[in-house]
């Protein structure tokens, strides 16, 4: 039978090109015996509501978009896993097992596609996505609050120092200046640095003090500027990497230390770089969460799970 592929493209990723290539897009995978569906998104969470209510229809699942797209595509995944389409109560326990997904980035920061080695050419990445063998990867339950649902996402969770470029930028300014828009916003948001005082709980270990950043990654690269070293990072071990940078008081030292982690050095006087399966943070005030690269709320405290190969990657 031939292979049906659900196509999701987000008009509104990196400079708005999936336009003019959409037609490269298709041509590429019906020329590999794919019977090809578009799904264009239109507003927020549409790719999360299309792949978890037909995503069980098709042979593998590729977005192109940024990587709020395909973070949208695993939350669907997640979701199609949880809660199957089922007539019968009482197959209700038979999970329907999720399709694979890829994606070919077109985002501003692509994080993701960075860690994974996933090629920005459209030609090259569905060569390679074709070519590409499934694994099963890991993604992160996030609950915020006492009573919030939980949310997934697929590669970072984080509060602080500059975790909110990619969402406070605007998509105007994300089409002008593309990367550059996001050290700008960054370089506003120094200006003025937050800290919280908090408690954080992982893996049997407890950790008090003042935290100006907190990153929960599977991935090698936040938004551009936290880089972690690839040969410490896999997305299928059940782990995460929990990065907190402790407030220093001082601007000229926290700049460095900044610094210092975008070459993945870590100043242990304030900075803590533990592998982790599950993380507790909590704070006297509201937090701003990001979850891959979007807002995810306000909470005092904060609970995330590793949920061990979760979903499946085509890579």
């Amino acid at each position: 039978m031939t292979p049906r592929l659900l196509l999701i493209i987000n008009p509104n990723a990196g400079k708005m090109k999936a336009g003019s290539i959409l037609l490269d897009l298709v041509s590429e995978f019906s020329a590999r015996k794919y019977e090809v569906t578009v799904f264009p998104t239109k507003k927020k969470f549409d790719a999360r509501e299309k792949v978890a209510k037909y995503g069980k229809n098709y042979d593998l699942i590729v977005c192109y978009g940024g990587d709020g797209t395909i973070s949208e595509v695993v939350n669907g995944l997640s979701r199609l896993q949880r809660f199957p389409e089922q007539t019968e109560i009482s197959e209700l326990t038979e999970l329907t097992e999720s399709p694979p997904f890829s994606f070919i980035p077109s985002g501003t920061a692509n994080d993701f596609a960075s860690t994974v080695g996933m090629p920005n050419d459209v030609s090259l990445a569905v060569k390679k996505i074709v070519a590409g063998k499934n694994r099963a990867i890991d993604i992160g339950g996030f609950r915020g609050g006492q009573s919030a649902s939980e949310k997934n996402f697929m590669y970072v969770a984080a509060f602080g120092l500059f975790t909110s470029v990619s969402y406070t930028v605007t998509q105007d300014m994300k089409k002008t200046f593309g990367h550059l828009s996001y050290v700008m916003e960054g370089l506003k948001q120094a200006i003025d640095i937050p800290s919280y005082r908090m408690k954080v709980e992982f893996d049997g270990k407890v950790i008090k003090d003042e935290f100006v950043v907190g990153l929960v990654t599977n991935s090698t690269s936040v938004a551009g500027m936290f880089k972690l070293d690839k040969s410490g990072v896999r997305l299928d071990d059940g782990k995460f990497e929990l990065t907190l940078v402790k407030n220093p008081n001082n601007p000229l030292l926290l700049s460095q230390i900044i610094m210092d982690l975008s070459k993945q050095k870590y100043n242990p006087d304030y900075v803590t770089f533990e592998k982790v399966s599950n993380v507790k943070i909590l704070c006297d005030r509201p937090v701003a969460w990001c979850l891959d690269g979007e807002n995810g709320g306000l909470y005092k405290r904060a609970v995330i799970n590793n949920l061990h190969k979760k979903v499946v990657l085509r890579i």
